[in-house]
């Protein structure tokens, strides 16, 4: 009789497993369908293939998060929010959904909600790279400065901080009133570009051009906070950047009125 049960208990459990494998399979299947029909504006068709999709797989967050692409797609942001926040839930602790809901709530300009969705991602992976950066971006698009400086600092001292985020970080220390700092990391990023960017492909010989330049203008700026007036004159006469004519012009017309358009400006 045991003997009996035990095979009828694994019977029972073998074709669980294969209706699992089935679902997952038909629910894979729907997904490749939803996508081709989302890609042909067949949109209610798309949607109707993700909602199967996410019926047969219970498990995964990608059919909910694929409802919500096409919610964006159709103006329902709300119902795009509510169908990220499902996707979530059957997967509590993978980062990687707060990353999706951060960056889509930051495509909406709610970057206060974006800052906390990026926040709850780093209490599950405090070392996500990728997104302490979209935090600090966040941060900075919200003026909270220090906040910002925080989260490149973090990333800066560990080295692991991208190139960008290190020009952001200056551009953050000028702001804050540490302009010395700023020089530094500067002077850090142009080392690092000569090297990192190094290559013949001319798309990214321009942008290293570009960013090179970019970083010659803002040690003008840092100068300028200290009042080094001089000093700022010098570095742009020396500078190859095609703006440092009309920022020289504009110091030697106005250093107070451009120290001033320094806090003025954009970081971002």
């Amino acid at each position: 009789m045991g003997r009996a049960i035990f095979k009828i208990s694994v019977g029972f459990a073998t074709g669980a497993l294969i209706l699992l494998a089935t679902s997952l399979y038909l629910s894979s299947s729907f997904l490749k369908q939803e996508q081709r029909l989302a890609e042909s504006g067949d949109l209610e068709g798309a949607m109707d293939k993700a909602e199967w999709a996410a019926r047969l797989d219970p498990f995964s967050p990608v059919p909910l998060f694929s409802q919500a692409y096409l919610e964006v797609r159709q103006g329902g942001t709300e119902a795009a929010t509510e169908a990220f926040n499902q996707g979530i839930q059957r997967d509590p602790a993978n980062y990687k959904n707060y990353d999706v809901l951060g960056n889509f709530q930051r495509q909406l300009g709610d970057q206060e909600e974006a800052a906390r969705t990026y926040r709850r991602a780093l209490e599950r992976n405090p070392h996500a790279v990728t997104i302490i950066s979209r935090l600090g971006e966040t941060l900075l698009s919200m003026e909270d400065f220090e906040g910002a400086k925080a989260q490149y600092e973090w990333l800066r001292a560990r080295g692991r901080i991208p190139l960008k985020d290190l020009y952001s970080l200056g551009k953050t220390q000028t702001r804050l009133g540490e302009p010395e700092e700023a020089i530094e990391v500067f002077e850090e990023a142009k080392e690092r570009a000569d090297t990192e960017l190094e290559t013949s492909d001319e798309r990214q010989t321009e942008q290293k051009r570009a960013f090179l330049e970019s970083l010659d203008l803002a040690i003008a700026d840092a100068l300028v906070i200290q009042g080094l007036y001089d000093e700022a004159r010098d570095h742009l006469a020396q500078s190859e950047a095609e703006q440092a004519p009309a920022v020289l012009a504009l110091l030697d017309e106005d250093p107070e009125g451009y120290r001033r358009s320094v806090f003025d400006a954009p970081i971002n």
